[in-house]
């Protein structure tokens, strides 16, 4: 809700804002630094973790990977999957005790960590083929109405005449046969078909019967 002239109006909330696109900060100056960011998350994760061997404090450890792998480029995504995955190692040879534990932790983290990565890098495809193809389908249609339009007005700027004998001529008639229906002479004929396919637009008889449904029935 917002205030204009004293008056309450309710706007309308876009929901790109709150949404986090994959791949938002490859190529971006803030890449290498939440890159970075993620890895001392990482690593103060697996301290903690070494510090409380009674606790698997190692399971935040998905929260930045995933984050990171959503995010970053794929340069960036692959070395701070490594850098997980050696802390993950390291921890396992420090903690004797838990290393099965941490073990399969790491894996099921990292699976997950690699899934969201496709999935990312899929939607990142289509979000990109969308704002391709909008602007394509948004000139398309333009081009179909406008070519209506143009259609429609070149249709009126024909005279009655024009029109009757642009009518046979699309049905397959000679233009003796259209002088003979329209009682008027076959250079007459022509000189109307000529004016017709300057006023149409067209170069051929062929274009002009393919056009015959938007000329309507003949006389």
């Amino acid at each position: 809700m917002r205030a204009v002239g004293g008056q309450l109006t309710r706007t309308k909330l876009n929901p790109d804002r709150f949404l986090i696109r994959p791949h938002a900060l490859a190529g971006s100056r803030r890449e290498l630094l939440f890159a970075g960011l993620c890895s001392l998350l990482l690593a103060v994760i697996f301290v903690a973790e070494i510090l409380t061997p009674h606790v698997v404090v190692g399971a935040f450890a998905l929260l930045p990977l995933l984050a990171a792998l959503w995010v970053l480029s794929s340069r960036l995504a692959a070395l701070v999957a490594i850098v997980a995955t050696m802390f993950f190692f390291a921890t396992a040879a420090i903690e004797t005790a838990n290393r099965m534990t941490l073990i399969l932790l790491g894996v099921a983290i990292l699976s997950t960590a690699v899934i969201g990565r496709l999935y990312a890098t899929g939607l990142a495809s289509v979000l990109s083929g969308r704002r391709h193809m909008r602007p394509a389908v948004k000139r398309w249609v333009t081009q179909s109405v406008n070519g209506v339009d143009q259609l429609a007005d070149r249709l009126r700027s024909l005279t009655r005449r024009e029109l009757d004998v642009a009518r046979l001529a699309a049905e397959g008639y000679t233009a003796a046969e259209i002088g003979l229906r329209l009682s008027i002479g076959p250079r007459t004929v022509e000189s109307h078909l000529a004016s017709v396919y300057s006023k149409l637009r067209l170069s051929s008889r062929l274009q002009l019967v393919r056009m015959a449904s938007s000329l309507g029935a003949p006389p």
